[in-house]
């Protein structure tokens, strides 16, 4: 049985013809697949590119979506994705041919992706959104989006990597399960208004490829002091939990080089001492009030 006309989902739908029109980016989100529903954009742009043995892999190619059934976020966790007008979408980037170095701005993608979506929420609409290290955006410490980036190899031995976008936009915050509502908030709740993501999505591929393009011509160092003022995470008391060291707590103090999180350990109940200064690159980190 279909939905009725009255649906919200169905009036809220995204309308890709004028954001198609509105697009003033050279290659981002100029191949667009759009579905009203899928499992998660970033399955489905992995899967893309494992089937495209026959053609160059897609850079710029966007999936969108205005739910997901089974939406994934980082370390393996589930990304609420409710059908009320919010963002899910992903974006295949492809480093140009017989490009050297491409290690150096590998690890620096999630970070410059989180910073282009901070600066575009910011334009939009006015509020201020700091990042979370790596990658999660923020206001007033609350969480209104995510970025789950992935590297895959395609059958031609292309290096692509897909960043995957969550962003809390016009939903209503009690259509989240509960134990997600003290942490989480929209853009909507957070301004008193809903906003249209038309004119919000045209501007973030514009911004994401703009910061990808300067990243690959040269590299990150231009762009790492920007990420240190937009960054929440630093100055702050946090606690780390590592996969294998355990959970260690300290002062975030700086951005590494190769976009890490440099940590001053003050507690670690880790197997193993850790140093006193540790370098983060891949944990789950809590900011600790007081």
């Amino acid at each position: 049985m279909g939905r009725p006309a009255n649906d919200p989902f169905i009036a809220d739908r995204l309308d890709i013809d004028r954001l198609n029109a509105s697009l003033r980016t050279r290659a981002f989100g100029r191949v667009l697949h759009y579905a009203p529903s899928t499992a998660s954009t970033n399955a489905d742009a992995l899967a893309y590119l494992q089937q495209s043995a026959t053609a160059p892999a897609p850079h710029g190619l966007v999936i969108l979506t205005d739910c997901q059934t089974a939406g994934r976020g980082r370390r393996g966790r589930t990304w609420h994705s409710p059908p009320q007008g919010n963002i899910y979408t992903s974006v295949i980037v492809v480093p140009r041919p017989g490009m050297n170095g491409i290690g150096p701005w590998l690890s620096w993608i999630p970070v410059f992706a989180a910073l282009a979506v901070a600066d575009c929420l910011t334009t939009r609409t006015t509020l201020a959104v700091s990042v979370k290290w790596p990658n999660d955006l923020l206001i007033n410490e609350k969480k209104i989006g995510g970025i789950l980036c992935e590297q895959t190899t395609t059958p031609d031995r292309t290096m692509a990597v897909v960043i995957g976008i969550g962003l809390n936009i016009n939903a209503a915050l009690d259509n989240f399960p509960e134990d997600l509502r003290s942490g989480a908030t929209t853009i909507a709740a957070e301004s008193g208004r809903p906003f249209d993501r038309v004119p919000i999505l045209a501007d973030l591929f514009l911004r994401l490829e703009e910061r990808m393009d300067r990243l690959f011509l040269d590299g990150p160092a231009g762009m790492a002091q920007e990420f240190t003022q937009r960054c929440s995470t630093l100055g702050k008391t946090v606690r780390v939990t590592l996969e294998e060291q355990g959970i260690v707590q300290g002062v975030a103090e700086s951005i590494g080089p190769d976009g890490c999180l440099r940590l001053r350990v003050t507690s670690d109940t880790s197997p193993a001492p850790s140093p006193s200064l540790m370098e983060v690159r891949s944990a789950e980190v809590v900011h600790l009030r007081g």
